[in-house]
């Protein structure tokens, strides 16, 4: 499977500051799952808007798989008296884990990629006549 960004790219030009070992494994699913949002439109695209995209996923999914590993939230609040604690929740009422991080994913990934067309959905027409109706 072709990685939309390397190493290089996430460090020099993002800026991040994961391992080598973990970006390689979470640019994977950062770039798989671009590619289930662009229905693998996004195999041919060369623009660095795809690179960016991927890093930011992966920048996600490296945080949610630290946050798993914790198994912490943030606090929100704190009583001493009968110790009492509140955590702030990311997520809506219902929502497991990995919706949550799917529906960060794509809002990150949206920010890059809606400009560039990858994630338009419209049916075109695939004969070779030049309408500019769509046909399905």
């Amino acid at each position: 499977m072709q990685v939309y960004a390397d190493y290089a790219f996430y460090k020099d030009v993002y800026h991040g500051d994961m391992a080598k070992e973990e970006f390689d494994r979470h640019a994977i699913s950062a770039t798989q799952y671009i590619r289930y949002l662009t229905m693998n439109k996004s195999d041919s695209y060369q623009g660095e808007e795809l690179k960016y995209a991927t890093c930011a996923a992966a920048d996600l999914c490296y945080s949610a798989a630290q946050d798993m590993e914790r198994q912490s939230g943030r606090v929100k609040s704190e009583n001493t008296d009968g110790y009492s604690v509140s955590y702030v929740a990311e997520g809506k009422d219902g929502e497991t884990n990995e919706d949550l991080i799917s529906r960060k994913v794509y809002t990150t990934v949206r920010k890059y990629l809606l400009p560039t067309g990858l994630l338009n959905r419209r049916v075109r027409c695939v004969y070779a006549c030049k309408c500019v109706s769509d046909h399905i």
